[in-house]
């Protein structure tokens, strides 16, 4: 009780805890058990934004003083970036990515790994790479890699973006 927050109201039925007090309860009797897993599948789901940011910090703290592996179930991305030391992303029940949260977010396996974490997510250009130079209409990178050619897509992420009085880029905004 003490570890989850919770010594204040344990003269109190479930009934009569808020969510987050019963999250807690929740979290506690998984605890008791001492198991060698914990298995959370979207347990902060009901919760109020700033309660889930407090829960998330518990949670984590939890999770390192107890030293035991949990696996979290979350389609939440910042529940997932903030609290795990490595993340999977499934598409329809299928692996794309399996890495720490920084790999994830710079080196993304595909696209739609790529479309999906980051808030807003990776800008994706289409165009074409020749010489190690990106052109897509009204667009030209140069400075990469001479090895590839051919069609490819530009991942870009917003804040690697800066206005310069350099340069012509023009687009759709």
């Amino acid at each position: 009780a003490e570890m989850v927050e919770l010594s204040d109201f344990l003269d109190r039925k479930p009934g009569a805890l808020s969510g987050g007090q019963r999250q807690r309860a929740a979290l506690a009797r998984a605890i008791v058990r001492e198991p060698h897993v914990f298995l959370m599948d979207e347990p902060l789901s009901n919760l109020d934004a700033k309660l889930r940011q407090h829960m998330r910090v518990q949670i984590k703290h939890i999770q390192r003083e107890l030293k035991i592996t949990t696996i979290y179930v979350t389609h939440d991305q910042i529940e997932a970036m903030t609290l795990a030391d490595r993340i999977v992303i499934m598409q329809s029940g299928a692996i794309q990515q399996i890495g720490t949260p920084d790999e994830i977010y710079n080196d993304p396996a595909n696209t739609f790994v790529a479309g999906f974490i980051g808030a807003p997510p990776m800008n994706l250009i289409e165009g074409k790479l020749e010489d190690g130079t990106f052109t897509a209409p009204g667009i030209s990178v140069s400075g990469l890699k001479k090895n590839a050619t051919g069609a490819v897509i530009l991942g870009v992420r917003p804040e690697d973006c800066s206005v310069s009085d350099t340069g012509d880029l023009s687009g759709e905004v």
